[in-house]
């Protein structure tokens, strides 16, 4: 079974920890990732679209995240990632990575649960609106199967989070 790419940060975004998986797809040592800035890897118009974020989602109550993001390797090339953030008891926080074969170009997108459910619903009234099988379809039927996943893993990760909350209980 394959492990997860997994980055553990603190809550100024400084690394503290990583999985294997996650250097070898980042292709950096953990000296290197450590030494890095916070948001070192992301690109400035990735932590310009995400200005405002932060506050939201800590008025919201700081749950898991999902989201998508253009990320420059020490050798200027650039990833395209999707990642699940979630925040630990310790004030850390989990980041499960995954390559994604989205374009470089894409805007960097953060939801939370709520707000992935409604763009999944909001891609579907789109969809409604196109004639199938047009360019403008297909790239709505990739938002509302994007949007959906996200939803769908964020919603996961609730459930296994009350299950493992009543089993304590």
């Amino acid at each position: 079974m394959e492990e997860a790419a997994r980055i553990i940060v603190d809550g100024d975004s400084h690394v503290l920890a990583a999985s294997n998986e996650a250097l070898a797809l980042l292709e950096m040592t953990l000296e290197e990732l450590r030494a890095l800035p916070p948001g070192g890897l992301s690109l400035e118009a990735d932590r310009e679209a995400g200005e405002g974020f932060e506050e939201e989602w800590r008025r919201s109550g700081a749950h898991a995240i999902v989201g998508a993001g253009t990320i420059r390797l020490l050798d200027g090339r650039l990833l395209r990632l999707r990642y699940l953030a979630t925040p630990k008891a310790d004030g850390t926080f989990e980041i499960q990575l995954e390559p994604t074969t989205e374009s470089t170009s894409h805007p960097a997108r953060t939801f939370t649960v709520g707000a992935a459910l409604a763009a999944w619903r909001a891609a579907e009234r789109r969809l409604e609106e196109l004639e199938p099988g047009k360019p403008e379809w297909q790239l709505a039927m990739t938002d509302l199967e994007q949007f959906k996943s996200e939803y769908q893993r964020l919603a996961s990760l609730a459930l296994a989070k009350n299950a493992a909350a009543l089993r304590d209980f």
